[in-house]
């Protein structure tokens, strides 16, 4: 049995702790994570030990707060200073990178994950290796941090803690994906063999809603006593979402 060398940035992340419960038990895999404090973005040497011998390297990491030099670092440098470790070490290992679309718009974090999309679409074509770029609408799911950058888990915790729920913008139409369905689909670009080196694909989903009508309906969670009244898988998510809060 061949074994598959996996890295992970972000591994202890929202999204990276759901792909390392998909993976840890496959006896086929090898997961090897980059996390600070250890394994410092905007550090190169940090990248050194975690860049050599992978077979795939998934970036997950990111910075999302802080000042615009700050975001943009997170992103542009941090990737950089990965695909740089990865040619030092003369490897070519499939690197999945997650973006998003908040990259269609023109904020400091938009830009700074377009920035990083041309950067790897370069890498991949200069030097002929396997990048996947997937531009992810917004991710919800258990283990997402409320009050940082998901109104789903924001309004989970709030509901779940009696807490009044502040709505801005309550018309607004939001896209929403289940963290797990997109671990599902970052696990078939994992073993799935791509001819060309460069492959881009916007992931999106049909779980639109309103803000305000997704504020309702999980407010309507309180009250729910038969499972059966959830009327989709999407709501169902949702629910055990807003499960999750009510252990903490």
């Amino acid at each position: 049995m061949t074994l598959l060398r996996i890295g992970i940035t972000g591994s202890k992340g929202f999204i990276g702790r759901h792909l390392v419960d998909a993976l840890k038990n496959k006896k086929e895999v090898k997961l090897y994570g980059c996390d600070l404090p250890e394994c410092n973005l905007l550090k190169i040497n940090s990248f050194k030990n975690f860049a050599a011998g992978k077979d795939v390297v998934i970036h997950t990491a990111a910075a999302n707060r802080g000042s615009d030099e700050e975001i943009i670092a997170g992103s542009v440098v941090a990737t950089y200073n990965l695909i740089s470790a990865i040619k030092k070490a003369r490897g070519k290992p499939k690197l999945i990178f997650l973006s998003s679309t908040q990259a269609e718009t023109d904020t400091v974090y938009g830009l700074s994950k377009k920035l990083t999309e041309i950067l790897l679409q370069s890498f991949s074509q200069k030097y002929k290796i396997p990048v996947t770029v997937f531009r992810i609408t917004n991710v919800f799911g258990e283990g997402c941090r409320p009050f940082y950058n998901s109104v789903v888990a924001t309004f989970c915790y709030q509901v779940a803690n009696n807490e009044a729920l502040t709505i801005h913008n309550g018309g607004k139409e939001i896209n929403l994906i289940y963290v797990k369905d997109l671990v599902k689909i970052i696990l078939k670009e994992i073993f799935f063999p791509r001819k060309q080196h460069f492959y881009f694909r916007k992931i999106t989903s049909n779980n639109i809603i309103a803000t305000k009508k997704l504020a309702q309906l999980i407010t309507s969670f309180q009250d729910i006593k038969n499972l059966k009244k959830l009327k989709s898988k999407f709501h169902r998510d949702l629910y055990n979402t807003y499960l999750s809060y009510i252990k903490q």
